[in-house]
C-alpha cells in the first residue's frame, strides 16, 4: 500500500451561494472539494436558482441604489437575506438528493461598493473610517440554525483592509475550476469581467490575471425593463432584430466605463447618475431592439478590444450572459474572425453550468478560508498582503 493510497486526499460537500447585481434570485451550487489549499479541485455536482421575494427585491434595490431606509430596514433585509439562502441550500439539497454538506459559503447581497474611498478629505485632514470599503448584506444565523452547519461570508473585507478594491475575488476560483482547460474565462454577469492565464504552462497563482472591464447585464437588463417593462430580454430576443448603429453604439461607448484588467472594479454604482434613463430618453427616435442591440454591441466590441493581440487559446463564457443568445453570437463574431483566440466554448461545454459558476467558485474560496489560503490576488485587486478572508458562524469547521 502506498502513501498515497494510506492517506487520500481530504475531501469536503461544500454549498457555495451567490445573489449578483441583477436580484433575480439565489443561485446555489454543490461542490465536491478534493484536497487542500492550492493543491485543491473542484468538481461540480449540482445547481439551483431559487426565486427571491419580490419585496425583498425591491427593498434590496432601493439600498443599493442609495435609498434613506431607517436601520430597522437594513436589519430585515439581511434577516431575509440569511433565510432566502436557507431555503435555497434546501431546495439544492432537494433537488439534488446531495449530501450535507460541511459548511455554506455566502456571498451576501452588495448594496454598496465603495473601493475608492478617500482616506483624506480635500484639506488633507484624515476621515475616520476613510478607505476601500464594500457592503455585503447578509445574516448568516438563519442557515446556521436551519442547516446545522458553518457558514462563511464576508470575504471581500480581508483584501479591502488591505488596501484592495475586494473584487473580483473569482480569479483564484476560476484558476482552481478550469486549469488546464481553458486560459481565458469572461464571465458575463452584472459586470463583465475576466480571468487568463497562459494555458500550455500550467501557471502557478502568480501569472493568475484578472479584473471588470465594463458593466453587462446591468446595462442590458436595466435597458430592457425601460424600453420594453421586462426584467431582462430573455436569449436577447428583442435585441436579435436590432440593427447596428454606428452613431448609436459610439454614444453608448462614451457614456459607460471601460477600465483595463487590474484597473479597478465596477458595479451597480456606476449606473447611479441616472445613464439608463438618459440613454433611453436621447434615443426615444430608436427602437427598443435596436438600443438593446447596440448595447451588446458595446460589450461584445468592448470583448474584442480589450483581449486583441492575446494569445488566449481557449475563451470560456460564463454567467447569466452566457443564456443570452444575441451578446453570445456577437461575441463569437467579433472574436473568432479575429482569430487571436482559437475557439470559444460556455462553461458549460466544461461540465460547470454558466448559472453556476460564480456559486461554485464561492464554494472554491470558502474552501481556501478554511485551509488558511488568501483568496484575493493582490495583481488582481491591488491588495498588499491581504491575509486569510471571510468570517465564521455557527459550530466550528473541521
Amino acid at each position: 500500500m502506498t502513501d498515497t493510497d494510506s492517506n487520500p486526499p481530504r475531501e469536503r460537500i461544500v454549498v457555495g451561494c451567490m445573489t449578483g447585481t441583477s436580484l433575480d434570485g439565489l443561485d446555489a451550487a454543490l461542490v465536491r472539494i478534493v484536497g487542500t489549499g492550492l493543491d485543491m479541485t473542484a468538481e461540480y455536482l449540482g445547481w439551483v436558482s431559487h426565486p427571491m421575494d419580490p419585496g425583498l427585491r425591491d427593498t434590496l434595490m432601493h439600498l443599493a441604489s442609495g435609498g434613506a431606509a431607517e436601520p430597522l430596514t437594513y436589519l430585515r433585509a439581511a434577516r431575509g437575506m440569511g433565510e432566502l439562502y436557507a431555503d435555497g441550500v434546501q431546495h439544492l439539497l432537494d433537488e439534488t438528493d446531495g449530501p450535507r454538506p460541511a459548511f455554506v459559503v455566502a456571498h451576501g447581497q452588495t448594496i454598496w461598493h465603495a473601493p475608492r474611498d478617500p482616506r483624506q478629505d480635500d484639506a488633507g485632514s484624515t476621515i475616520p473610517g476613510g478607505g476601500p470599503k464594500s457592503w455585503q448584506l447578509f445574516d448568516p444565523w438563519p442557515v446556521v440554525r436551519r442547516h446545522g452547519v458553518p457558514v462563511c461570508y464576508d470575504l471581500r473585507q480581508a483584501d479591502l483592509i488591505a488596501g484592495g478594491e475586494g473584487a473580483p475575488l473569482t480569479p483564484l476560483a476560476d484558476w482552481v475550476m478550469y486549469r488546464g482547460r481553458a486560459d481565458l474565462i469572461a464571465n458575463l454577469g452584472g459586470v463583465f469581467n475576466c480571468t487568463y492565464w497562459s494555458l500550455g504552462t500550467e501557471p502557478g497563482v502568480g501569472a493568475v490575471e484578472g479584473g471588470d472591464i465594463c458593466l453587462c447585464n446591468l446595462l442590458l437588463d436595466g435597458l430592457a425593463q425601460r424600453l420594453i417593462d421586462r426584467p431582462y430580454d430573455k436569449d436577447g430576443a428583442v435585441a436579435s432584430s436590432g440593427m447596428f448603429d454606428e452613431s448609436l453604439w459610439r454614444d453608448l461607448s462614451g457614456r459607460l466605463e471601460v477600465v483595463s484588467p487590474g484597473g479597478g472594479s465596477l458595479g451597480r454604482e456606476n449606473l447611479q447618475s441616472g445613464v439608463i434613463d438618459r440613454i433611453v430618453t436621447d434615443h426615444q427616435d430608436r427602437t427598443a431592439a435596436d438600443i438593446l442591440f447596440n448595447a451588446i454591441a458595446f460589450v461584445g466590441q468592448t470583448i474584442g478590444e480589450v483581449f486583441e493581440g492575446t494569445a488566449a487559446q481557449r475563451l470560456v463564457l460564463a454567467g447569466g450572459g452566457a443564456k443570452n443568445k444575441t451578446l453570445v453570437k456577437y461575441i463569437r463574431d467579433v472574436i473568432e474572425p479575429d482569430s487571436f483566440c482559437e475557439s470559444v466554448f460556455l462553461s458549460d461545454d466544461l461540465g460547470i453550468p454558466c448559472e453556476a459558476r460564480e456559486a461554485m467558485g464561492f464554494a472554491v474560496l470558502g474552501a481556501l478560508s478554511q485551509d488558511g489560503v488568501p483568496c484575493s490576488l493582490p495583481q488582481v485587486t491591488g491588495a498588499k498582503d491581504p491575509g486569510v478572508a471571510g468570517v465564521w458562524a455557527g459550530p466550528s469547521p473541521r
